[in-house]
Formats: C-alpha cells, structure tokens, sequence
C-alpha cells in the first residue's frame, strides 16, 4: 500500500495533497473523483452534520441571546386563550400572522409578518418560581444548587453560554468572545444574577460588558450617543501607537514577576490584559460598537429606547466576529425596572412599554438577518425565566408561573413558520410534547456546535458536563 507521510498540506477546494495523490490512486481501480465525491457527500449525510443522531450540529456560526429578564406573560404575547374565562384570557386578543394557523397577541402586529422565521416553542416547562435561581438555569443551561437562601453570583456557577464557547471554541479576531449588554443584570436587591459570567472557568471567561446606554440623544450625553463603551475608548491624547510602546514595557515587567509567579493568578490577568488591549486597539471593534454611524432610519425602526438600540449592537456585532451577543431587557433605570415582572398594571405595562419596544426591535432583527443571508447560520433565542398566572389578581397582574411558558426560536436550523408543544385551554399547564429549559438549552449548545457531554473542569479538578439535557429533536 503506497503511504505519504507528512503534513496534509490542501488544495483551495479542500482537498489535502495526500488526498489528491490518493484519488488518483483510486481511479486506477474505477473509483474516480465523481465517485468519491458522491461517496463524501452520502457520509456528510449520515454523520457530516449530526451529533448522536441529531440534525444542524454545528449549524450556528453566531448567537443573539435576548434575556428578557422578569417573566412575560405568554398568555398575552404568543400563546393567547381567546376562549378561556375572562379572569385568565385578559384584555389581548390574537391576530393571525404571515403563516396560516399561527396567531400572536394583537400588540406584536410586526412580528406577526416575521412569523415564517421562527417558531414558537409553547411548551416549556419547569418547577423554579424565583427569578434570581432560573435566570442561572436560562444563561447556563444548568440546574442552580441552592446553599442557602441568599442567592447571587458566585465562582462556583456554571458558567454562560458564551463563556462555554470561549473555552472550547477560542477565536482569536480581536473581539470578545461574547458581549453583554446594556448592563450587569441584577436584581432589585441589588444582587448581581448569577449565570453571567465565566463562573467556575474563571473571570478570563467573563463576558465583554457593555456600560453605555445606546439610545441618549446628543443634548443628554454626546459620548454615550455615539454608543461607544468607555472599557473600548482610548484615553484622551493616547494614539494606538503609543499604547502598544506602554504595552511593551509593561509586558518585559511582567515577565520577570511571572517567572517568580506559581499561583497561576498572574496567567488569568494576563489573559484579560491581552483581551482589553486587543479591544482598544481593533479598529474592527471601535467600529462595531459605534452606532453613530449607522443610518438614522435603521437606527428609527429598531426603535430609539435601550431594547432597541441593545438589539441593532449586537446584530452589528456578530456580523463582526463576535460570536454570542446577550441582551437583557432593561428598559429602564437600573434597580428601578421591574423586566416583565408584572404583578401590578400588566396590561397598561405590556401595552406601553413592554410590547411595542419588543416588537419592533426583534422584527427589524430577522428581517435584517433574513436579508443580509445570515439568519441561515445565526440562532436568535427570545426568552424568559418563566411565565405568569392564568389568573389575574387583584391588582391587575400576572404572577409567576413556571409550568408553562414560551420562547421564540430562529435560524440555524430551526424551522420558521411552526409551533411547537401547547397548553391546555388556559394556558395554565402543559399539554402536548413538554421541554425542560435544560433541554431547550441543550438544543443551543447543539446547534451552536458543542456536544453536552463535553466536561468542563473546575479549580479543583472536578469534571462538569456541559448540560445535562437533550436537544429537543421537533425543532431541528
């Protein structure tokens, strides 16, 4: 049997030199290119694209998350109840969308022509009614084990989604591994929410955090117009030129106490210091983060509140290089918006200022997406921690509800224009084809290319699957 050694060095289409030389090796007993082409194409087919069985492993390149931190009533924004009891069906009522036999609330009018995009999973399902503990489960894929009932980050969390990606998917194109925007969430309390972070990786894992509020006009704050973070803004007078001097005498410092350094703590700065320095000196994430740039008009139908605003940021972001984006609902001043937790005023709420900012935001998203070509390899996630009461009180609200709740799903191998799973005729209780946020955060892990059963490991060595859950197969 011939054998070539050495590297496989390849062709532009993709074949190495050893697999070129073997082809013609080949073609001496009938198996020509043709052939082997065919051969290639029928094993893609069976194992090219799949993990364990699965379709679309791998399919999405980038990912914008949209937490909306509180809980939105799914029974008055995609799952509506037009013919349960007035006490559980409230004041919405449901429109039909651009895909027959699919109807959203009649306060979502432009997602409703955006409905052969995404699906809506109306059938997840959990047993969690805290905010602080779920919102951990959402960004992490993992149960939240509580010690105590103080509940805020900790080292000891598992770690985000894109904290995940950075570690076992690293690029090195001078953006983050993952954003954060438009703040660090955390909870009335003051308590920061665990699940954001690099937790048990560690803080070279941590995302990009985002600190300016994008949509301040001139007259309020010139610099945070232009929607430029300052952690990504060179000091006055300081040029990309003398930076880089600064960092090389810093660096042959460094040195010298690294050699002395055996904690390994001095590594893990170091990596943030060459994260930081990447950032402040790419002109390609500069240009990224300045939405002074982008044509008032697309700037006007995402909308000109913090949501909107959040949203074109990350579209430009991963159309950049980054490849996960979080945005948290926070339309309001921090420690004084209340996310979707509508116990009190849910419908004046959700019609004023919940609805139409989401509305417009996230429609202009897929069909900016659709049209640019990368909604085929980019996953848009909607979702909350959990869902609302059937009932509604007697203050006009809706209160937490983890039986049942709903999501939107698009690109990457979801299918658009479906729904998937349903509640029983108050929306109160699962009644067909149930998922785990575990295993919807499973299916994310998939299709972002990561099998679930990788481990992870800790500072004490302790292995971690990456997500004990299975990806939900009806929405591949």
């Amino acid at each position: 049997m011939l054998s070539i050694d050495g590297p496989a060095l390849r062709f532009c289409d993709g074949f190495s030199r050893r697999e070129f030389l073997r082809i013609g090796g080949l073609s001496t007993l009938g198996v020509g290119l043709p052939h082997l082409m065919e051969a290639q194409k029928a094993a893609a087919a069976l194992s090219g694209d799949n993990s364990r069985g699965l379709r679309h492993f791998g399919r999405a390149k980038r990912c914008i998350f949209l937490y909306m931190w509180g809980g939105p009533p799914h029974q008055d924004t995609f799952d509506l109840k037009p013919d349960a009891p007035r006490e559980h069906r409230g004041e919405f009522r449901p429109i039909p969308t651009n895909v027959q036999g699919i109807s959203i609330s009649d306060h979502l009018p432009l997602l409703a022509q955006q409905a052969d995009k995404y699906a809506i999973v109306r059938s997840l399902t959990h047993d969690e009614p805290d905010h602080i503990a779920q919102a951990h489960d959402v960004l992490t894929g993992n149960h939240y084990i509580k010690r105590s009932t103080f509940i805020t980050a900790r080292r000891t969390d598992h770690p985000h989604y894109g904290a995940v990606l950075a570690k076992l998917q690293p690029r090195n194109n001078g953006l983050p591994a993952y954003v954060q925007l438009p703040c660090l969430l955390r909870s009335n309390s003051g308590k920061v929410i665990p699940g954001q972070n690099g937790g048990f990786l560690g803080q070279k894992f941590d995302p990009f955090m985002v600190d300016a509020v994008p949509n301040k006009e001139p007259s309020q704050d010139p610099e945070f117009t232009r929607f430029s973070p300052s952690n990504i803004r060179l000091p006055g007078g300081l040029t990309v030129s003398r930076l880089q001097m600064r960092r090389s005498l810093v660096e042959t410092i460094d040195q010298h106490i690294r050699e002395t350094d055996r904690s390994g703590t001095l590594e893990s700065y170091d990596s943030i210091y060459q994260r930081a320095f990447s950032l402040v000196s790419s002109p390609q994430a500069r240009e990224a983060f300045d939405l002074s740039k982008v044509d008032p008009k697309v700037r006007d139908r995402y909308g000109r509140h913090t949501f909107g605003q959040g949203v074109l940021a990350a579209r430009r972001l991963v159309e950049a290089g980054v490849p996960l984006v979080t945005v948290y609902w926070r339309n309001g001043p921090p420690r004084s918006d209340i996310g979707w937790d509508n116990h009190i005023n849910n419908f004046p709420d959700l019609k004023k200022w919940q609805l139409p900012p989401n509305d417009r935001a996230v429609s202009a998203l897929l069909e900016d997406l659709h049209q640019s070509g990368l909604l085929d390899d980019t996953l848009v996630v909607w979702i909350g921690e959990f869902g609302r009461t059937p009932n509604i009180n007697r203050r006009g609200g809706r209160d937490h509800w983890p039986q049942a709740f709903s999501a939107l799903l698009a690109g990457a191998g979801i299918r658009g224009g479906e729904v998937y799973g349903a509640t029983d005729k108050s929306a109160a209780y699962v009644a067909d084809s149930p998922v785990s946020q575990i295993d919807l955060s499973a299916t994310i892990y998939h299709l972002l290319g990561i099998d679930v059963e990788t481990q992870l490991y800790d500072p004490l060595d302790r292995p971690h699957a990456v997500c004990k859950g299975t990806p939900v197969t009806g929405l591949l």
